[in-house]
């Protein structure tokens, strides 16, 4: 049992499963009771394998999962850093364009324009 891919380990208990329902079928022919088969040791040896095997299996399966997590991780964080380049590239193609435009220029004249609405009220004649 020194095999570390899933396929072979399911195969594996397949096989022990197989001995330990023929080593029943057999001490069942001789007329053995069910506490009996239990502390055959045979059986016993066959149940222990059984079980490491299927601790083996679901250890696969929580490695094979953690390593799809981290792909996804390490996709996500690509596309943050890709998106994250590409943001501040937009940022200063827009921001230079208007710095020759000269923004500050128009808001000048708007600014003027603003005030002249904004009379002063007409003084009373002094009297």
């Amino acid at each position: 049992m020194a095999s570390k891919t899933k396929d072979v380990r399911i195969e594996q208990r397949r096989m022990l499963e197989k001995k330990l329902e023929l080593r029943l079928a057999k001490l069942a022919q001789q007329g053995v009771s069910g506490d009996k088969t239990s502390s055959d040791p045979l059986v016993k040896n066959l149940k222990s394998k059984i079980r490491e095997t299927n601790l083996r299996i679901s250890a696969i399966d929580k490695n094979e999962a953690k390593i799809q997590e981290m792909k996804l991780a390490r996709e996500k964080k690509l596309a943050d850093a890709a998106a994250a380049k590409e943001a501040p590239a937009a940022s200063e193609k827009e921001a230079k364009p208007k710095k020759k435009t000269a923004p500050g220029k128009e808001a000048k004249k708007e600014g003027d324009a603003a005030k002249k609405p904004k009379k002063k009220k007409e003084e009373a004649p002094a009297a």
